[in-house]
């Protein structure tokens, strides 16, 4: 089986190459490319107005980073981070009743929760009902051309009972 530890590193794999120090065009940062709106999420952040990945909020200490520089060079605080983030994302999934389509079909593959947590890191839990309710006609995504269900499916399959509780 795999693991929720195979899981994370599948995706930095996928999102950065594995590297912690990533940063790219549209200021997204790190092994998991989180964005201000996910370090909110997972508690390390904090800002007003509009999420737009200029880091000119306040960074709350959380494993010891007051800074962007604190967060891209500490790949412990990152991956707890990125459980933490994960963990709010199931939370938001259900709400969505997201979680009501694990173990459906959709364009001939099973929904699983890794699938799921993996579409809402590209999209967010809007843009994976979006294409569950549209039984994959809606296809969200990213600005890079990165679809809902390219990680739906291809993160599907990994043991993530610990995040998704």
């Amino acid at each position: 089986m795999k693991t929720t530890q195979d899981f994370l590193e599948a995706l930095g794999k996928r999102e950065s190459g594995g590297n912690y120090k990533a940063f790219n065009k549209y200021g997204y940062a790190g092994k998991y490319q989180m964005g201000e709106a996910a370090l909110i999420d997972a508690g390390y952040y904090e800002k007003r107005g509009n999420y737009n990945n200029d880091w000119s909020g306040t960074f709350l200490g959380r494993d010891n980073v007051y800074s962007i520089m604190d967060f891209l060079n500490s790949p412990k605080a990152q991956e707890q981070a990125q459980i933490a983030y994960k963990r709010r994302q199931w939370l938001y999934l259900k709400a969505v009743g997201a979680d009501k389509f694990v173990g459906k079909f959709i364009n001939g593959y099973t929904i699983t929760p890794s699938g799921l947590l993996a579409g809402a890191h590209l999209k967010g839990a809007g843009g994976v009902i979006e294409y569950l309710k549209s039984g994959g006609k809606k296809n969200p995504k990213d600005a890079f051309g990165t679809s809902v269900e390219s990680y739906i499916k291809n993160f599907g399959g990994y043991d993530v009972s610990s995040i998704c509780t």
